[in-house]
């Protein structure tokens, strides 16, 4: 969903009305309010006034070859919540439990609901770590190691 908003930003000159990007992408504006507020964290897009625009950061991301698009969102990540804490986690261990991660997060006040879930972390991290490619996944473990870069 993010991938898609800031393409058709870019589609309209990196500027629109956000019923409009919701007509676009054949979505409803409610169901793009989190998406939005999601690429607005991680620096991709700016909301003003009912319009959402892109950054050079956004622009950036649509121009960039899948590969760079990765290294952009993993970058991108290390400044928001509960990312921040995951790469805190990363730096203290090699090797880390989505329980471990839940624990860390429950620690921190002013997360939304769907980080007081287990299972909901469990989800979010295989998508966007995987995606990104900062860790590596065992299956039978149900345990997050950090990806060594060569």
């Amino acid at each position: 969903m993010i991938t898609g908003i800031v393409n058709v930003l870019f589609d309209h000159g990196g500027r629109a009305d956000i019923a409009r990007i919701a007509i676009n992408l054949q979505s409803d504006v409610d169901e793009l309010l989190p998406v939005i507020d999601v690429a607005e964290a991680l620096g991709l897009v700016k909301v003003e006034n009912g319009d959402i625009a892109l950054t050079e950061l956004g622009r950036e991301f649509v121009r960039a070859r899948p590969d760079q698009k990765r290294l952009i969102l993993r970058n991108a990540l290390r400044n928001v919540d509960p990312f921040a804490t995951i790469f805190k986690l990363v730096e203290e261990r090699e090797e880390f439990t989505a329980e471990e991660l839940f624990e860390e997060l429950s620690e921190i006040s002013g997360l939304s609901e769907e980080y007081r879930d287990p299972e909901e972390i469990h989800r979010m991290l295989l998508e966007w770590l995987l995606y990104t490619e900062l860790v590596e996944y065992n299956g039978e473990e149900k345990t997050f190691k950090v990806k060594k870069t060569s």
